[in-house]
């Protein structure tokens, strides 16, 4: 039997919900979600005997964020098929809390505005705007974080992730990216 502690809310409704859904991409796509949410909630950490305590925490929380952010993709891309979008939707998160905590760490903000992993104009505006304290949307900190760590450009002392007060941000950032997954998980399923 399935432990769906660590499914997505409305994962039990999929199995009776996807007999009814026509599309395979879609249905992979929502398969995947799920299992790719399990495997970020259920993430706990890296192991690696050579690196430093604080370094190798550094990257687990980051490498959490990465995993819900590959949850958040496939999600994305089944509300774009459902939609019958063209476009991938972008989706903005408002965090006043999580903004500010995120503000603070000055060398994450030097990481990702310098890095070549983070190009996209559009996004480049987004950070800008966020680092001027011109709004309190998240999303765009997740998705360059996302980058960087993709592309080979993060490193976890660069992104001043050392410190417990650090990371707590981005596990922060992580929870509020998860629970904008699983609202458009159950807004799909509806």
């Amino acid at each position: 039997m399935i432990d769906y502690k660590h499914f997505p809310k409305d994962a039990i409704a999929l199995k009776e919900i996807s007999k009814k859904i026509t599309d395979t991409k879609v249905k992979h796509c929502l398969t995947r979600y799920t299992y790719r949410y399990r495997l970020a909630v259920a993430f706990e950490g890296l192991q690696a005997s050579s690196v430093d305590k604080r370094t190798l925490a550094g990257y687990s929380c980051v490498t959490k964020l990465f995993l819900a952010y590959t949850a958040y993709d496939e999600i994305r891309e089944a509300e774009k098929i459902l939609r019958d979008n063209k476009k991938v939707i972008f989706h903005k998160i408002f965090d006043f809390h999580t903004a500010n905590k995120l503000r603070r760490n000055t060398q994450l903000r030097d990481l990702l505005k310098n890095s070549v992993a983070v190009s996209d104009k559009t996004l480049l505006k987004s950070l800008n705007n966020f680092y001027d304290n011109n709004n309190n949307e998240v999303m765009c900190i997740a998705t360059a974080i996302r980058n960087c760590y993709a592309h080979g450009d993060f490193t976890a002392s660069g992104a001043n992730l050392r410190t417990v007060r650090e990371r707590a941000s981005i596990e922060k950032l992580t929870e509020v990216l998860l629970m904008k997954s699983n609202e458009i998980f159950s807004e799909i399923l509806e």
